[in-house]
């Protein structure tokens, strides 16, 4: 196990699997019962989701990868945030 290459880099990437790293997975149903669970919801997650792009100035991306892992959830959240103020204005301004 000590030479087994990590899957992932230092940044999070997966590096390019081998012929080994396939023969050591298993199917989904083998797995435990709570990490079915996880990635079943992390599957019904995406499918509910929609990928858009957008251009965003350059440091505004370096500073929200800054914050960590999960920073996209938090551009998510900003722009959620963004829309409930955009409503109460619109309200107020009926």
């Amino acid at each position: 196990m000590g030479s087994r290459k990590p899957l992932t880099d230092d940044e999070g990437e997966v590096r390019e699997l081998t012929e080994e790293d396939f023969a050591r997975g298993i199917p989904f149903d083998q797995l435990p019962e709570d990490e079915q669970r996880i990635l079943r919801g992390i599957m019904e997650e995406n499918a509910a989701r929609k990928k858009v792009s957008v251009q965003l100035p350059q440091d505004v991306v370096e500073k929200m990868q800054a914050t960590g892992e999960g920073w996209e959830l938090r551009v998510e959240e900003a722009v959620r945030q963004w829309l409930v103020r955009q409503g109460k204005r619109r309200r107020v301004a009926s």
